[in-house]
């Protein structure tokens, strides 16, 4: 169990907190490129651990992020307009370029010589669908993540981001949490729960796995074991790594396809919102109105497209009681089951009234992990996985290898420590 304090160090992300100093050190997602689609189109505003910016796109194409307010005297940049490699503040019409560096002063009285100033600046880097930015020390800086998925093709991937009313905490541990999986979702995994189905989905009839746990050089990966569902044969194994300090990789399997991933990164907005980033990518072509409507956003009533917002409220969880008799959860898409559950426990879950078992291995280690590397920051030292290489990082749902180590089927993993089996 967790003290009122452990809880709000390991919630809280804004400027000047010890959480939001370690988010600061990685790169982190800001906006969907998708949303700043032309050079020189409408600048965006962006809610980012705690912080405003605008983020636009100069009519030579590069990206920008600065702070939203214009250092001048404090007025949102996101009413500017966007001039060729620059933004122009409205209101005196200082002008910015994507580095911050001051173009231009429309009020500048005739012979006196411009102020040595220099806007906030954050370094861009567009890949992947998303663009992402670095907010933390220039000296510190790491080098970009090279995620598996920046390496298909556009057609094999769908990217989605989903703006949520609740701490990006309680969004990573419902991710790292297996037995949830077999529970919550237990119409698409375990379409026989009401009697005989053709649908089979093998190991996920046992709603208890087995968890081991290894931590590794980007944060650590755990192997969920579950009983198979038939006599002989070999367990299957689950392997799903968290990556420092709120990202995931779900392998695919018998929910998702055996060609599939999906990357997740609970991205804190501010403290009691989050923005749940999410990327299917696959060795073949994936159908963007499919991975909708496995989530269930394909819904309007439950998501908007255009703004990338859910649609849910403790007050209002779109679930439909009436179909609960063939419907477990009365919710349909795994994304939204999830969203419900997050949303239901709060704008920030309060874990020192909880009480864990073993099942939640991989949710207790997940914390530490988190408040350990913060606490080696304050030391003096680096968090955990900023020079970790990324495309070493993968997920797996295979069946258990006979006389040898789950390891063995995630070779590229750096271990750094080893635990045993929970019991």
């Amino acid at each position: 169990m967790m003290t009122r304090e452990e809880n709000d160090r390991l919630c809280r992300i804004g400027p000047g907190t010890p959480m939001g100093a370690l988010f600061r050190r990685y790169w982190m997602p800001i906006a969907l490129a998708e949303k700043l689609p032309e050079p020189g189109g409408a600048p965006r505003h962006e809610r980012l651990l705690g912080q405003d910016f605008v983020v636009f796109r100069s009519q030579q194409g590069k990206v920008g992020v600065l702070d939203e307010l214009c250092m001048h005297r404090g007025a949102s940049l996101v009413l500017g307009r966007v001039e060729d490699c620059g933004i122009r503040c409205l209101y005196h019409g200082w002008k910015f370029g994507t580095d911050g560096e001051i173009l231009d002063i429309m009020n500048m009285p005739p012979g006196k010589r411009p102020p040595k100033l220099k806007a906030n600046a954050y370094p861009v880097v567009e890949a992947g669908g998303i663009i992402w930015t670095y907010l933390g020390p220039a000296e510190k800086q790491p080098p970009f993540p090279h995620w598996q998925y920046l390496d298909v093709p556009d057609t094999h991937r769908v990217v989605m981001r989903v703006d949520s009313h609740y701490n990006w905490v309680q969004a990573t541990e419902g991710g790292l949490d297996s037995s949830h999986v077999s529970i919550l979702h237990t119409n698409g995994a375990r379409p026989g729960w009401l009697g005989q189905s053709t649908d089979q989905v093998g190991a996920f009839d046992d709603t208890g796995p087995q968890l081991e746990l290894e931590e590794t050089e980007f944060g650590y990966h755990y192997a969920a074991f579950r009983r198979p569902a038939r006599p002989g044969e070999p367990e299957n194994c689950r392997i799903v790594p968290f990556v420092m300090p709120s990202g995931r990789i779900i392998p695919g399997g018998a929910l998702q396809g055996a060609s599939n991933a999906t990357l997740v990164l609970e991205i804190p907005l501010d403290d009691e919102h989050t923005a749940t980033y999410s990327v299917r990518y696959s060795s073949k072509p994936v159908d963007p109105a499919e991975r909708h409507r496995e989530t269930g956003f394909d819904d309007p009533e439950i998501y908007s497209f255009e703004d990338n917002k859910l649609k849910m409220s403790r007050g209002d969880y779109k679930q439909n009681r009436a179909i609960m008799a063939t419907n477990f959860s009365g919710l349909r898409g795994i994304a939204t089951e999830d969203a419900a559950i997050a949303t239901s426990q709060g704008p920030i879950y309060d874990r020192s009234t909880e009480h864990l078992i073993a099942s939640d291995m991989a949710v207790v280690r997940f914390r530490r992990r988190l408040l350990d590397s913060v606490d080696d920051m304050e030391r003096g030292g680096d968090p955990v996985g900023v020079q970790a290489d990324h495309r070493l990082i993968q997920a797996i749902d295979a069946p258990r290898p006979a006389g040898a180590h789950w390891r063995t089927l995630i070779p590229s993993h750096r271990v750094s420590a080893v635990d045993q089996a929970a019991e």
